[in-house]
């Protein structure tokens, strides 16, 4: 199926979700340095804010109020409770997980997202695409091992976070048929901000100076994360580039080992083998199609 622009250009796709995946990775890491001083709703305020402030003169500058002036606001408000909802889960996750566990319980995002492209846009479940889902699947088992990943609440509020997420990048396919990606993120950033205001009881901690560069850059990466998101699933099908969202777990494993020691095992390397050849094969094929 056809992206709700009338293209579908896999490849292209693709490299706009790679951009996402290296600008949540950015994110990943820097949420877990706040993590230690501040609680989960803290930092989505504080990105929040930063997101705005950067978003609202841009906007203005390049297009007017033109580039903030929607007919959508019922679906911006569903499609941003939704992710803010799946946003928490992914933070609380960092703070209390390790790298490896909660890209990993994440991963499961793609996997709902492709079943509810299949439901909601018609997207055809080809065999070669329900065999990249399936091998990302067995991939993150390996690496998650059943059994070794306590059944905790950070576990239960990753996966429902994933869940979460899956149905706003959905939405976000939606809402690209006649919203540019720069609208939808402003939006993303605007609403969210009331979310997490309202939800502190406007009576957050103010950020110690040192660790202002840190929150740069989870507001910063969090917009190019969703940027790059949002054009993605604008030209290629959500089951195509959602998959290549898998490539986060063997790369914040790594992570994970040089800057938090966190440990690199064989099942690990072995799952994110798994993962890549999944990943890269869904590329060709998807070029094939096209």
């Amino acid at each position: 199926m056809q992206g709700p622009t009338g293209q579908n250009r896999p490849i292209l796709g693709s490299l706009w979700m790679l951009g996402a995946i290296a600008s949540f990775a950015s994110m990943q890491i820097s949420g877990r340095e706040l993590s230690g001083d501040y609680d989960t709703l803290e930092i989505m305020l504080y990105r929040t804010i930063v997101g705005v402030a950067v978003m609202l003169p841009v906007a203005l500058a390049f297009g007017g109020v033109a580039n903030i002036t929607t007919k959508r606001p019922l679906g911006h408000l569903i499609r941003n409770a939704v992710h803010f909802v799946g946003q928490y889960g992914w933070f609380y996750g960092v703070a209390h997980l390790t790298m490896a566990d909660v890209t990993a319980l994440n991963s499961i995002m793609p996997i709902f997202g492709v079943v509810l492209a299949v439901l909601f846009f018609g997207e055809r479940p080809t065999i070669a695409r329900l065999m990249v889902i399936l091998c990302g699947f067995v991939g993150v088992l390996i690496v998650v091992r059943p059994g070794m990943v306590p059944i905790e609440l950070a576990t239960g509020v990753t996966i429902l976070g994933a869940l979460c997420y899956a149905v706003s990048v959905v939405m976000v396919k939606a809402l690209t048929s006649t919203e540019p990606p720069f609208r939808i993120v402003f939006y993303m950033m605007a609403m969210q901000f009331v979310f997490a205001l309202v939800l502190v009881g406007g009576d957050a901690a103010m950020p110690d100076p040192s660790e202002m560069p840190w929150i740069v850059v989870v507001a910063i990466s969090g917009l190019t994360a969703h940027y790059c998101m949002a054009r993605s699933v604008a030209i290629a099908d959500a089951s195509v580039v959602m998959p290549i969202s898998f490539l986060s777990l063997p790369f914040m494993a790594v992570v994970g080992l040089i800057f938090y020691d966190e440990g690199l095992d064989p099942f690990t390397l072995a799952g994110g083998g798994l993962i890549l050849a999944a990943t890269y094969l869904n590329i060709i094929w998807s070029r094939r199609r096209a």
